[in-house]
């Protein structure tokens, strides 16, 4: 257990608490008398005279203040100094704020003048991006209308590949042709069937053991065109003079291409058993139990894709017809072959020709 506590001793009276003229601060700073100092001395050492502290002493029951506080007092800042001190320290910060407002007023029409020319870009940017796509729909609408324009004139053409190239004319080609078509659809060997042009195609031929050059050939007659190539589908396989022969109907690069860039969904539709059939001009026709359904730009990209169910990667973007009509995809630049220079046989220059 802890010590019993002592209630705490209050000084003075109960009486002179209340007494506001009792209780004053002059009793606290009235020097001690010579008998209350005697016991302090016995027991503090003896000090030399010139070091003995000079206390305040009683002169005429008043208390005198020393110097030092005196010269404290009196080294203070007056309201004059502390009003002077003040006013120049307005005045510094008064400059200050005036030359911060005038830089902030500055930098707000800076930031209003860059904020409207952003607002004016952007709107431009807007206008020109809407230009832009309008004008890359033209452009691709323009380039379909050429590619169609190229297949309607290869629409006679039959491309032939896997004739052996044995012909030493273009009659023996033409012989070649005759045979082929003829048997196709059951004819005369004989038979006349009028062209306008054959010929191989046009690239140097290969080494021994490459693959033969296809065969270009442009029928006169539209109907008899249609014809071979009906009979070429009927047949799975043609078998000419010992060897595989395929037919194909002559497309422009652009179509070809079109087609090779579509080759992931074609895939996706043969893994899926659905068929479909190639459209002119470009485009992909697929028949299913609710109907036909078409597509022909990328716009129609999207319904074709969910109706069928297929993911969206397996076609991300539609081919850009307009790639192919870049010098990238065109055909590579010829270098042009210097010109020999020709020289008379018949005479030859003197000196004196060129003098004259």
């Amino acid at each position: 257990m802890g010590k019993p506590r002592r209630p705490p001793a209050t000084p003075g009276t109960s009486e002179n608490i209340g007494d506001p003229q009792t209780c004053t601060m002059r009793q606290f700073l009235t020097p001690l008398t010579d008998a209350m100092q005697a016991p302090m001395r016995d027991k503090m050492a003896a000090t030399p005279a010139s070091s003995a502290p000079s206390s305040p002493t009683r002169s005429n029951g008043s208390w005198d203040f020393p110097p030092e506080l005196h010269q404290l007092l009196s080294s203070l800042p007056t309201k004059a100094d502390l009003a002077a001190s003040t006013s120049g320290l307005q005045e510094s910060l008064l400059a200050e704020i005036r030359g911060l407002r005038k830089e902030l007023g500055s930098l707000q029409h800076r930031v209003q003048h860059v904020e409207t020319t952003q607002a004016q870009q952007s709107e431009t940017l807007t206008i020109h991006t809407s230009s832009l796509q309008s004008q890359n729909q033209i452009l691709q609408t323009m380039a379909r209308h050429l590619e169609d324009l190229e297949n309607r004139g290869r629409r006679n053409n039959i491309r032939v590949r896997g004739l052996p190239e044995l012909e030493q004319s273009p009659s023996d080609l033409k012989n070649t042709l005759l045979r082929l078509f003829n048997g196709l659809i059951q004819r005369n060997l004989d038979a006349e069937i009028e062209f306008e042009r054959l010929h191989r195609a046009l690239r140097p031929k290969g080494p021994p053991g490459t693959p033969p050059r296809d065969v270009v050939c442009c029928l006169l007659r539209h109907t008899v065109k249609e014809e071979i190539m009906e009979a070429a589908r009927q047949s799975r396989t043609i078998i000419f003079d010992d060897v595989s022969i395929s037919l194909f109907q002559d497309l422009s690069p652009a179509t070809l291409q079109s087609r090779r860039l579509l080759r992931p969904l074609t895939a996706a539709l043969q893994e899926r058993r659905i068929a479909y059939k190639w459209l002119f001009p470009f485009g992909m026709q697929v028949r299913t139990d609710d109907g036909l359904l078409t597509l022909r730009s990328e716009l129609d990209l999207p319904a074709f894709m969910e109706a069928l169910a297929l993911p969206k990667d397996v076609l991300p973007t539609w081919p850009d017809l307009t790639q192919m009509y870049t010098p990238s995809f065109g055909a590579p630049s010829r270098t042009q072959r210097p010109r020999r220079r020709r020289y008379s046989s018949t005479r030859t220059m003197m000196p004196s020709d060129t003098q004259n």
